[in-house]
């Protein structure tokens, strides 16, 4: 039974790969990826060393598809990769601009001819794009996410042949396995997103609501944070449970908005009335045009929906019950963890219970506090849209007194929490791009001089036909022995547990989990809880936001 539970395995999680990213999407998405690092400045290096696995991939194609797009666009995928190396591995890369131009014409040309010929496809049929995950019956392998030691194991008996795609960044797949059991179970496949973090911060999860279980008053309250599976399969690409019967903010504020026939930037709108480019304004005009915005739009979307969807008053009182509480425990955890990027995609609300759900739990450790263009400054999401439901009490009433409980908790269990959340920042599988100084002296010079080349953003039109008379083919051998040699993608900056960001890192946590994160003086509890909701929803640090984030929201 082993050795095919084994063999089930590895090839349930390939081919799910294989569905994650078919090669149109995943060269379009590279060529994309190539472009807006090396513009941002970053190493060669770290171009070239993830490109490998793709030509790896596009050198072994085993779909009729995947064969059929090396031989369109194989022999050119082989030329640019060819002049890439050379200016890699040239001793002097000013020199050696042009290679570089030619392999930045050639990707570019590539990707709009894979652009023409592949347009976005809503719906994929499995049979067609992984002919053997459409043929797997009564697998021993279990239903992802659904293990527990004290259950009858739910297995795979089927994968259901249609899958849609949703047209977002990453063109997330949501697919449904059929299990033993006869349920129906639906996950979303992410690829070029690395989920081995999300999955750590789900264990993390697991471990404030046994914390809040075993606590009396939190666990009388029934406080927790809601959960779903979350399955890497490689670095770049993994399963995530779909959370049925929820909506995000922002689709509940667009539809209501739709409804009574008002504009989806309302609030924007008279924001910009003090100038047509909101990013021109400076801090002190930003807050004057946020509070002139907020003061004539209401802002009541959610407080809305909330009312006009629930059947009676005693089921919207229970709704905005769980809706505080669950808001609140969230906040606190995500604050303790450095959560970011909540923007209103990103927070999902059940239809029926009213409770707040997170996705994309990506950006940690407060990374979002330290970009260079719009920072976040606020410790979570407290905007007035999501106070509105709170109804007359405001912050000051269930929410407050649920963060107070929940912060109380984790403060009391601060060892524990350290020891997971040390083994989160330490861990040198995940991809911690954030804790290592970018050198970026070998690449300012030839950053320039390529911008120079290519103001347009276009194709050299003279490289396209240069290399017009090999767009179809395989790979060049000299590209496979490049790919097989893994000697020009070690990484130089090897992982270490000196590193300072880590070590700023666990301070930080540790600062916020005995009170100390405002300053040197310790915080009683509920200090910190007031202090935390002022930062959430001061003027000042909203107005200031990307505007994706939606701050009037």
């Amino acid at each position: 039974m082993y050795p095919d539970l084994v063999e089930q395995t590895e090839l349930v999680s390939r081919e799910l790969i294989r569905v994650t990213l078919l090669f149109p999407e995943m060269w379009m998405k590279s060529i994309d990826s190539l472009i807006a690092k090396y513009s941002g400045g970053h190493d060669i290096s770290e171009i070239v060393r993830e490109l490998q696995s793709h030509y790896k991939r596009l050198y072994n194609p085993e779909t009729l598809p995947e064969y059929r797009f090396v031989q369109e666009f194989g022999k050119d995928l082989s030329v640019a990769y060819e002049s890439l190396l050379q200016f890699y591995k040239a001793r002097n890369r000013t020199h050696s601009l042009a290679l570089l131009k030619q392999a930045i014409d050639m990707y570019w040309r590539i990707h709009y001819r894979i652009k023409s010929q592949y347009p976005f496809r809503k719906h994929l049929i499995l049979e067609g794009i992984s002919p053997i995950l459409h043929q797997c019956r009564d697998m021993s392998v279990a239903v992802p996410g659904s293990y527990k030691p004290d259950r009858n194991l739910t297995t795979i008996q089927s994968f259901k042949p249609d899958i849609e795609v949703h047209r977002t960044a990453q063109l997330p797949r949501q697919m449904c396995i059929q299990g033993s059991d006869g349920n129906e179970y639906t996950f979303l496949l992410k690829g070029l997103d690395d989920l081995r973090l999300d999955e750590r911060v789900m264990q993390l999860f697991g471990l404030v609501n046994s914390l809040l279980s075993k606590d009396s008053e939190t666990a009388r309250r029934s406080l927790a944070i809601e959960r779903f599976p979350v399955v890497p399969l490689s670095s770049n690409s993994g399963l995530i449970g779909f959370y049925s019967n929820t909506n995000s903010l922002n689709q509940i504020v667009i539809e209501n908005r739709k409804a009574v026939n008002q504009p989806n930037r309302l609030e924007l709108n008279f924001a910009c009335q003090f100038t047509p480019n909101w990013t021109t304004l400076t801090t002190m005009q930003k807050v004057e045009s946020f509070e002139y915005a907020l003061s004539n739009t209401p802002g009541n979307d959610l407080q809305r929906v909330m009312w006009y969807k629930s059947p009676n008053a005693e089921v919207w009182l229970e709704r905005r019950t769980n809706y505080t509480r669950s808001l609140a425990v969230m906040s606190i955890a995500g604050y303790i963890l450095g959560l970011g990027d909540r923007h209103p995609s990103n927070i999902l609300i059940h239809e029926r219970t009213g409770k707040v759900v997170h996705i994309d739990l990506g950006d940690c450790f407060e990374i979002t506090w330290h970009r260079v263009h719009f920072p976040e400054k606020v410790p979570f999401r407290l905007t007035r849209m999501l106070v509105k439901p709170m109804e007359v009490s405001s912050t000051d009433g269930i929410f407050k007194h649920t963060a107070n409980h929940t912060m109380r908790v984790l403060r009391a269990n601060r060892e524990s929490l350290m020891a997971v959340l040390e083994a989160f920042v330490y861990d040198p599988l995940v991809s911690w791009a954030y804790h290592q100084e970018t050198d970026d002296s070998t690449n300012t010079n030839y950053t320039k001089q390529y911008r120079t080349l290519s103001q347009d953003g276009q194709p050299d039109k003279n490289s396209s036909k240069r290399h017009s008379s090999s767009s179809t083919g395989g790979l060049e051998s000299s590209t496979k022995q490049s790919i097989s040699n893994d000697c020009y993608f070690a990484d130089t900056k090897a992982w270490n547990t000196g590193n300072p960001k880590a070590r700023a890192i666990v301070k930080r946590i540790h600062d916020k989990l005995v009170g100390t994160d405002f300053s040197n003086e310790q915080l009683a509890v509920s200090e910190q809880i007031e202090k935390l909701i002022q930062q959430a929803t001061a003027t000042e640090n909203l107005a200031v936001l990307y505007s994706g984030w939606v701050p009037f929201w």
